[in-house]
């Protein structure tokens, strides 16, 4: 398929929109609307304020490197309409299995933390978290579908979504 073609670039459109406006407005305002509605006070401290900073820059940054790598690696684009040729597995993508995401999830708990809405926090980040969740395990199915082996031996040597060390697991 071309690289131009006006079908894929409207759904890159599209994709792109929910992942950088509908998705954000929809955790920051949905933080606002419950913060008003149960009378909850904005969280206000330099700490949090620091802390919000860090975890947005940090975030901006993992989603950018690990865009970086995809495209060198994989020729591809972070929309799925344009998936990698070849697994990644190097770079972000030794850290956990979706650095983009966790680079989302980082730069949205930063955002929260800057504005300070204490609904955004407990409840509209968390159900950020399960909604990309339920998404990258349908994401997950489809890596393992197109990838065979070499997706299921990346599932048990990285974590799916936080990088922490865990226990090597010879598959069956």
């Amino acid at each position: 398929m071309p690289f131009f073609h006006p079908d894929i670039w409207r759904r890159q459109l599209h994709a792109a929109v929910l992942y950088w406006v509908a998705l954000p407005c929809a955790v920051l305002g949905g933080g606002f609307v419950l913060d008003r509605a149960a009378g909850l006070p904005r969280l206000s401290s330099p700490s949090l304020l620091v802390a919000g900073a860090l975890a947005l820059a940090l975030g901006i940054v993992l989603i950018w490197r690990a865009t970086v790598d995809l495209t060198a690696g994989g020729k591809a684009t972070p929309s799925p309409f344009r998936p990698p040729r070849r697994l990644i597995t190097t770079g972000t993508y030794r850290l956990c299995r979706h650095p983009m995401w966790l680079g989302y999830h980082l730069a949205a708990l930063g955002a929260i933390l800057l504005v300070g809405s204490p609904g955004a926090l407990l409840a509209a980040w968390p159900a950020l978290l399960w909604y990309s969740t339920k998404f990258l395990l349908k994401e997950e199915r489809l890596l393992l579908f197109r990838f065979k082996m070499a997706y299921a031996d990346y599932q048990d040597q990285v974590p799916f979504l936080l990088p922490w060390p865990r226990p090597h697991q010879k598959r069956k």
